[in-house]
């Protein structure tokens, strides 16, 4: 089963256990094109998908929020591929959960006793709280699902 972020046991690679499923970070995959890309996993409907998670530099170049770059790969090595026919194709309220799901992982994450090293905070660089999703970051169906 999945750890509450709380426990002082818990890893940044262990499932972390929401209302709406399991989610946890995995860590830095070697890709298709040899570029290190920082990954998370959920697991809906008994799946693992993957996707590609990364800070974004606010204008001073210190602080940042997390940007979500893609989800929906099988498989963490194929974070980073071209999406259309490598990512499942998502409806829209499976959509909404999994942008819940991901807020709720990174701020379990700043809970940590050993956070990832994504959330890494210093004294002039602070993470400063807000989950961004990018243009065309998971694939959508146009037709909800019966």
């Amino acid at each position: 089963m999945g750890n509450d972020a709380s426990d002082s046991n818990v890893s940044p690679f262990d499932w972390v256990q929401f209302p709406e499923g399991r989610a946890r970070f995995a860590g830095t995959f070697r890709c298709w094109d040899e570029t290190g890309r920082k990954a998370f996993a959920l697991e809906l409907q008994g799946n693992e998908y993957f996707g590609e998670i990364q800070r974004a530099f606010l204008p001073n170049g210190n602080d940042y929020n997390i940007e979500i770059v893609s989800f929906g790969y099988g498989a963490g090595n194929c974070v980073g591929m071209q999406m259309v026919g490598t990512c499942r194709v998502f409806t829209i309220t499976e959509i909404e959960i999994i942008q819940t799901m991901i807020i709720e992982l990174v701020a379990a994450g700043k809970r940590f006793p050993d956070p990832p090293s994504l959330l890494d905070q210093y004294a002039d660089a602070h993470f400063m709280g807000e989950v961004i999703f990018r243009d065309g970051w998971i694939l959508a169906s146009e037709v909800e699902a019966a």
